[in-house]
């Protein structure tokens, strides 16, 4: 994403984290849903500022919108499942969870191809991105109700993947903060020091090269999550969200690895005496 959009989205995020600290349940949705509106405002005109050709129309469509507004729309959903949990009897939460995982599962299988080649980043699906390709499917539905100047098709089913997506992996942390705390005892006064983006790079480095390990198997993220805040009273909401602000920067995507390894070989430096 250009610079604009990564400093709207960074600033949405933080507020949203506000939010996770400041309010519960149905309340903290529905604030959210009020904060990501108010972003998209902003949003819509720095686009057409930026769409000067075919290449910009495609980039912003495809890269940009699809983020903001899936936010939009896991917020939404989020939302309502709030709401309908307040109304369920005792008991009736798990038979919820699994409905909810059927219609994920349901969603990309009708979405698989377009989800795959939207993932690899295929130019196959650049045209879908266009307001020209929208404006021409006169028999679909959706290209007769959608904004023709401010959303494409594509762009509006890359924004439901990415929530759907983000959906299903926000019921597996909701599983997993249900059950049992982890033990704290002698880990009392630990705490993270660097920023939470540096935490987001080094929860994904570990994951990535295997480094914890899970009852024998490599930890998952919401596993490295929830150890994290066990051993040091740490965790960042919306982390998945997080490292895809993370992985888009067009520089130093890897920052806080550097810092390390550049610590770590000083550190050797000065053991064998060498300043």
């Amino acid at each position: 994403m250009e610079k604009p959009f990564v400093q709207l989205y960074t600033g949405l995020e933080k507020a949203l984290d506000t939010l996770d600290h400041s309010l519960t349940g149905i309340d903290r949705y529905a604030r959210g849903i009020e904060l990501i509106r108010g972003t998209i405002t902003q949003v819509g005109p720095l686009g057409r500022k930026m769409m000067r050709g075919r290449e910009t129309e495609v980039a912003y469509f495809r890269q940009v919108w699809p983020v903001f507004y899936g936010k939009l729309l896991l917020y939404i959903r989020l939302y309502h499942f709030e709401l309908y949990r307040l109304s369920l009897p005792g008991g009736a939460l798990p038979a919820m969870i699994r409905r909810e995982e059927k219609r994920i599962d349901a969603f990309f299988r009708s979405n698989r191809e377009f989800w795959m080649y939207y993932r690899s980043g295929s130019p196959v699906l650049d045209e879908e991105f266009t307001r020209k390709h929208s404006q021409s499917r006169i028999f679909d539905p959706l290209a007769l109700v959608i904004d023709q100047e401010g959303a494409t098709l594509g762009s509006y089913r890359a924004a439901w993947c990415l929530a759907m997506e983000a959906y299903r992996a926000w019921m597996v942390e909701d599983q997993d903060r249900r059950k049992a705390p982890v033990s704290l005892t002698g880990l009392e006064g630990y705490t993270w020091g660097p920023a939470d983006v540096d935490f987001v790079e080094w929860i994904y480095k570990l994951n990535a090269v295997e480094a914890v390990l899970y009852k024998g198997v490599p930890a998952d993220i919401s596993r490295l999550q929830r150890w994290a805040k066990a051993a040091l009273g740490k965790e960042v909401a919306n982390i998945y969200d997080r490292f895809k602000v993370l992985r888009n920067r067009k520089k130093d995507r890897m920052a806080f690895t550097k810092r390390e390894a550049i610590a770590l070989e000083k550190k050797m430096d000065e053991k064998e005496g060498k300043f």
